[in-house]
This record gives C-alpha cells, sequence and structure tokens, in this order.
C-alpha cells in the first residue's frame, strides 16, 4: 500500500511576516507564531506554534482552532455562539402545561429546568433556584439517569401534591409503594419533548429568550444569563 502526502510548502517570507504580524496583534502578543504554510484550500494557511498547529485565513483575523472557527480580534469563538443559537428553543414551546409551576415574588424572571433525582449536580442547582426570588420556574421531570429514577417520576406524578412530592424526592427522600399507575402520560410528554430538543444531559436549563444552560453553571454566570434573558428585547 502506498500513501501519497500532500505538500504543504512554506509561505513566501513577506507573506508569512504580514501574517506573524497580525496574528501577534490580534491575540495581543499571546500567539507567536512559527513557520506558515500553504494547504490545499485556498488562502487558508498552516501556522506552527510551538509543538502545535492551527490554521488562518488570508485576513490572519480569523482561524480553526480544533473544531472551532476563531475570531482572534474580538476573543471570540464563532463555533460556539453558532452552536449555541442552533440550541435555543422557543420558551413557550416548551411543554410547560406539564411543569411544576412555581412563583416567587414578582415572578417576572422566568426559566425552566430539566432534572433527574439521581442527579447530584441537579440536587445543588434546585437548592441554588429555591432561593431565587422574583422568578417563576418550571420544573420538569426528567427521569434518564439509572433506571431507579423512572419509579420515582412515575410516584411524584401520581402524588395527591405533585410538587411537594418531587421537591422531597429531589431532596433525597426515596418514597417506597406509593402510587404509580395514575395517568402518566404527561410524564411521557416531557420525555419525548427532550428527545426533540436534544436534551441529554440534565440539568437543562431554558431562560426566557430560548438560551440553554447545561449542567453546573457558576452562580455568578447563571444571574447573569438570567437577568440577560428578562430583557425586553
Amino acid at each position: 500500500m502506498s500513501c501519497t502526502a500532500i505538500a504543504q510548502n512554506a509561505v513566501a517570507e513577506p507573506k508569512a511576516t504580514q501574517l506573524r504580524a497580525t496574528i501577534e496583534r490580534n491575540t495581543q502578543g499571546k500567539v507567536k507564531p512559527g513557520a506558515i504554510r500553504s494547504t490545499p484550500i485556498a488562502g487558508m494557511y498552516a501556522v506552527e506554534v510551538g509543538s502545535e498547529i492551527f490554521y488562518v485565513d488570508e485576513s490572519g483575523r480569523y482561524g480553526f482552532s480544533g473544531a472551532a472557527l476563531i475570531d482572534m480580534q474580538q476573543r471570540q469563538d464563532l463555533t460556539a455562539a453558532h452552536m449555541e443559537q442552533m440550541h435555543r428553543v422557543g420558551f413557550g414551546d416548551l411543554p410547560l402545561q406539564h411543569a411544576i409551576k412555581e412563583v416567587r415574588g414578582n415572578g417576572s424572571r422566568k426559566l425552566a429546568v430539566f432534572e433527574d433525582p439521581n442527579c447530584p449536580i441537579c440536587k445543588v442547582f434546585t437548592k441554588f433556584v429555591d432561593q431565587l426570588d422574583n422568578v417563576t420556574v418550571y420544573k420538569f421531570m426528567f427521569p434518564v439517569i439509572s433506571p431507579e429514577s423512572v419509579p420515582l417520576a412515575r410516584t411524584a406524578w401520581c402524588a395527591q401534591d405533585r410538587g411537594a412530592a418531587w421537591r422531597a424526592i429531589m431532596a433525597g427522600s426515596r418514597p417506597m409503594g406509593g402510587k404509580q399507575d395514575c395517568d402518566t402520560s404527561g410524564l411521557l410528554a416531557i420525555l419525548k419533548a427532550g428527545e426533540k430538543y436534544r436534551i441529554q444531559n440534565t440539568p437543562t436549563v431554558f431562560l426566557a429568550n430560548g438560551k440553554r444552560l447545561v449542567g453546573a453553571t457558576p452562580p455568578e454566570v447563571f444571574m447573569s444569563e438570567l437577568e440577560a434573558a428578562s430583557l425586553p428585547h
């Protein structure tokens, strides 16, 4: 078996010098480019930095690092911004009628959280959310972590006081012998929404502007995002 290498030739020094200067300027001197080589893509260059390689366009402003497209001048991950927009969900499109709705204070700031009783981060997050004022919280039972989560969700769903039962379970209660044979079609609708919106981790939060936050979001970041989502658009 033979292999054919794709030649990547050194770029002429005037162009290489211009690209190095632009990259250093755009990165405030944090990136010190070494050799710069051509690629099979016209106007795209391979830049060696120590033992690493990244790719830049003709202008030296936009670069690829791994799978991410970076605006080096603005220091912005354009791929992450695109992904964030792609993962937004219209808040009103969520099955809010099946959530446990909690209103505190004036309820002006809205959020929805998909949580599982066997998710350690969910337990920490729900305690944090329970301390917030002036919020409307929609809590979705989302038993996906383990098979043991399903009967817990069904027990809470079938309880006379669904909200109280779910809060107790999220706090660590493991009720035995609770009723589970009620109509759980609403719980199934939540799971179907999870599939539709590709919710793969808990907790997953949706803010009023549709932005999705997944996992352990630092409190200061979460509060900043919650406030931004509550501003008029």
